[in-house]
């Protein structure tokens, strides 16, 4: 009788579950430009301090799946604009990536993303330091001061 009603239980709860795609979500820093900053430094503070002043700042975190039933998985976007004098301070505090970057994008497109065409003119590096994730990469553009960070879970 008792595996007859966890058989029940179990078919009641699929039946009631959603079909289809995945629950998703997107959390987004908004403001003006100083909220923008200040919400940034404040997720990059919690693993490593910023080694310069940040100008201009933009973050996106997407997420598949609700995490009640099943696991989530994220994607994170930060886009940092520093003064192009000090991109020397934040690439001494990372690590060469050794492998080849590939390029990903929101879902939904941002102005402030890398496009596609210039993304292969980027200096690559390993996120852990600054996001605490070891899946994904920063790139960095010498000329321009713009630090580009895409990591995700697996």
């Amino acid at each position: 009788m008792f595996r007859f009603a966890i058989i029940v239980c179990l078919f009641a709860l699929t039946a009631c579950s959603k079909s289809g795609a995945p629950k998703s979500s997107v959390h987004e820093v908004t403001g003006s430009s100083a909220e923008r900053v200040a919400g940034v430094s404040a997720i990059i503070t919690k693993h490593k301090a910023p080694p310069t002043a940040i100008l201009d700042a933009h973050f996106l975190e997407e997420q598949t799946g609700d995490g009640g039933l099943g696991p989530s998985d994220f994607r994170a976007f930060y886009f940092i604009e520093v003064a192009p004098q000090d991109v020397s301070q934040w690439t001494q505090i990372l690590t060469p990536l050794g492998t080849t970057a590939e390029y990903d994008a929101p879902a939904q497109p941002r102005d402030w993303w890398i496009a596609r065409d210039t993304f292969a003119s980027l200096q690559f590096y390993k996120p852990d330091i600054l996001t605490g994730r070891v899946h994904g990469w920063i790139g960095i553009s010498q000329q321009t001061g713009r630090i580009y960070i895409f990591t995700f879970t697996k």
